[in-house]
């Protein structure tokens, strides 16, 4: 339906579309002669709306096309981990990596058709596959690292969209495990950790859905806006939505978007604050460069209980070697 003036009217002796209130109440048939007596009476309305008439052909490229979106968008969501070809997705890999190179390709494709879900507003959708996501972490992925102690060996590495939520998980789910959380918390905080940045969907995003703005603050928004999300959108508990608003505190208050501190930071929160610098520092997104893992490890302790809670950072650090000196850029393939 469209607004039709009346300008547009007196240029048809057959009116080629019907014609309706804007209550959808039809004024006049496709077909109908536009005789002058019917043009008057079309102005003693506010506005009128058109349904343009197609013929028979044009319906039926109409419906095809239809039903064509209909099956695309199926298709778009009907997938899960197991039907996945890893052959069919050409990624970067760590080839330092403890995990199998076919469970990170297959790990960053489900994530990244995962992602597409979220672009595409398949909100409900998406959040089911990323509870799943969550199962072969934890069910693939932990079992793996179970007894590495290198830092360097844990990371996905490549396409920083794709990559930075796996390795604040995966990092986020280490801590946790040390700290020896319930099965319950653990996958929680996986979830969290996997959704902490959603709110950056909402922020100037161009066709192929990358953060554009360089405002510090419409960045920040990315936090409320994420908690926003997370709660009343897709329906997800209270802890999960305050991981994504406060992954950003800082222990001395100095954080946003609040300034909270100390143990007023919640403990998911707290945890993905440690993975979310230690995966920028390995990705180089920070204002320090950084080469391997033990420089990102001096760097967090640099920078100390300032910004993180002790018990998250030290558990943090005494997970990985100080010796992993492994250049980052000579670990991809």
């Amino acid at each position: 339906m469209r607004v039709v003036e009346n300008g547009e009217l007196s240029n048809y002796k057959v009116l080629p579309f019907d014609l309706f209130t804007e209550n959808k109440t039809k004024i006049l048939e496709a077909g109908e002669v536009l005789t002058p007596g019917k043009l008057i009476m079309l102005k003693n309305y506010v506005k009128i709306y058109a349904e343009d008439f197609l013929s028979e052909g044009e319906e039926q490229k109409k419906q095809e096309e239809e039903e064509n979106t209909k099956a695309s968008s199926q298709r778009l969501r009907n997938f899960s981990y197991e039907s996945l070809d890893p052959e069919d997705f050409n990624t970067v890999i760590n080839k330092e990596s403890a995990m199998r190179i076919e469970t990170q390709i297959k790990i960053k494709y489900f994530y990244k058709r995962i992602f597409d879900l979220f672009v595409q507003g398949h909100y409900d959708d998406a959040v089911l596959k990323l509870q799943s996501l969550v199962n072969v972490l934890r069910n693939e992925i932990f079992k793996q690292l179970y007894k590495s102690g290198k830092g360097s060996k844990v990371r996905f590495m490549g396409e920083y969209e794709l990559c930075h939520p796996l390795n604040v998980a995966v990092v986020s789910g280490l801590i946790a495990r040390k700290l020896e959380f319930s099965p319950r918390a653990f996958d929680e905080l996986l979830l969290a950790a996997l959704l902490h940045d959603i709110g950056k969907l909402k922020i100037k995003l161009d066709g192929d859905s990358a953060l554009t703005t360089t405002n510090e603050d419409e960045i920040r928004q990315h936090t409320v806006i994420g908690y926003e999300m997370i709660k009343n959108t897709f329906g997800l508990s209270d802890l999960i939505a305050r991981a994504a608003l406060e992954h950003h505190e800082n222990n001395d208050g100095s954080g946003y978007p609040k300034g909270l501190s100390n143990d007023f930071i919640s403990e998911y929160a707290q945890v993905i604050n440690v993975a979310n610098y230690y995966d920028n520092l390995a990705c180089n997104r920070t204002h320090v460069v950084v080469a391997n893992n033990r420089e990102v490890l001096r760097e967090m302790l640099d920078v100390g209980t300032r910004r993180f809670s002790a018990k998250m950072l030290y558990t943090f650090i005494h997970m990985f070697n100080y010796d992993d000196i492994h250049d980052f850029s000579d670990m991809m393939m």
